[in-house]
């Protein structure tokens, strides 16, 4: 489900076939037309099974509606096996005509000019029902080779029981990084708590350094982190480190060791999406009847991270023309509404934004949906803030590797981010 994919993209942000719509075997293979003679439309999302059956059906089924000469063959592929499967489709010429990827994925294509340029395919009315931060996510260098589909935004999810504990005024969360380790010396003086734990097996941690305002690449591609706002981002999370005010766990563990320390009460903020106010109901009731929501924590730039799924159509599609329709499709206000109601998403669109569904809340309110109205209010200033660029991984591993060494004071900050981009560049 979007949420799992979210967990994945984030760190930390959808096999099977509608059988009404089967046309065929589950392979890979695109056709331009069927027996009937009608345009054929084969369409890949990832792990969208079995909660979205209805929804797709009744999609494809809209669709066909508006198009009575096309026909759709949806086709779902399991997390782990998309990048694979798609790349390897490419290659042999035998890929969908609609793909749901996300920009990381998705650039691997694009950098081989494997996909449709959105930029001309679409017009720019089109163009614009889209949040134009949120529009970026899928640009790689001159190309846009994706249209935004589902967004998901970080929040601050925190333990009332703890800041009060701490002295900590619980209906005021941090709302900056610099606030943050305010708290967590606080926390850690009148508790013996942790305040919060950033992760390294995905983004969040290199997110927070851009927000503080780390630049990772200068225009030509070269590393433009070696300097003092690079050196501040870094010195941040070794004096953290230092004083023993974040866990050890953050050199060795993920996202999931983080929440597992919110539910067990060990520490007091949990940055991460919606989403996981579900997983602490089930699994920590008790956190859970004391846990509140604010909004993301971020640095001096005021930059809110956002992770985005999107559809993308392949170049070797013997249908681009039919196959962008469906893609707008897709991704209109209306459909995208409907979606982000089946499952804890946020849209891309403007439209969609600005229903009542994600700008009002009543004051009693569930938890989940005050944190779906915060979460949705932050589009606006939300960006995919690792973007897509070639070797990025490598990237985030060099900083990761270098920073860790400087909070092991086996090497200084300057020296560990001078190091990083001596091999980032190296490259």
């Amino acid at each position: 489900m979007p949420s799992n994919l979210f967990n994945n993209l984030s760190r930390r942000k959808f096999i099977g076939l509608s059988t009404l719509f089967l046309l065929g075997a589950c392979g890979a293979q695109t056709t331009p037309s069927n027996s009937s003679g009608k345009n054929k439309v084969v369409f890949w999302t990832m792990q969208l099974k079995p909660q979205f059956d209805k929804y797709m059906a009744d999609l494809i089924a809209g669709f066909l509606k508006e198009n009575p000469t096309a026909e759709v063959e949806w086709v779902d592929i399991p997390w782990g096996e998309m990048e694979t499967k798609i790349l390897s489709s490419v290659a042999a010429k035998t890929a969908p005509d609609v793909v749901n990827l996300n920009p990381q994925f998705a650039s691997k294509l694009a950098e081989k000019k494997a996909l449709v340029d959105m930029e001309k395919a679409i017009s720019a009315n089109d163009k614009a029902t889209y949040f134009p931060n949120i529009w970026k996510a899928n640009q790689l260098d001159n190309t846009t080779f994706g249209l935004p589909w589902y967004v998901a935004t970080d929040i601050t999810i925190y333990n009332r029981a703890l800041f009060e504990k701490a002295g900590l005024d619980p209906a005021k969360p941090p709302k900056t990084f610099e606030e943050l380790a305010k708290v967590a010396e606080q926390i850690k003086a009148k508790t013996g708590k942790y305040a919060f734990m950033l992760t390294m097996d995905g983004g969040q941690v290199l997110e927070a350094m851009v927000q503080m305002g780390m630049k990772l690449l200068d225009p030509n591609g070269k590393a433009a982190f070696n300097d003092a706002a690079g050196k501040a981002a870094f010195d941040y999370w070794v004096n953290l480190f230092e004083k023993q005010l974040i866990p050890r766990e953050i050199l060795t563990e993920g996202h999931r060791k983080a929440v597992e320390l919110y539910q067990s009460g060990e520490v007091a903020i949990l940055l991460s999406g919606p989403q996981f106010l579900q997983t602490v109901t089930l699994n920590a009731p008790d956190i859970a009847k004391v846990t509140d929501v604010g909004a993301q924590i971020t640095g001096s730039t005021g930059k809110k991270s956002a992770a985005v799924m999107n559809v993308s159509v392949p170049t070797t599609s013997t249908n681009q023309a039919l196959a962008v329709k469906f893609a707008l499709y897709i991704t209109n206000a209306g459909n995208q509404l409907a979606f982000s109601k089946v499952e804890n998403s946020l849209p891309s669109t403007t439209k969609s934004a600005g229903d009542r569904y994600f700008t009002e809340v009543a004051k009693d309110a569930p938890l989940t949906d005050r944190a779906r109205v915060i979460s949705a209010s932050q589009l606006s200033q939300s960006e995919v803030l690792i973007p897509p660029a070639k070797d990025i991984e490598k990237l985030r591993k060099i900083i990761y590797e270098e920073l860790q060494l400087a909070m092991l004071k086996e090497k200084p900050s300057d020296k560990a981010l001078a190091t990083a981009a001596e091999r980032w560049n190296s490259l």
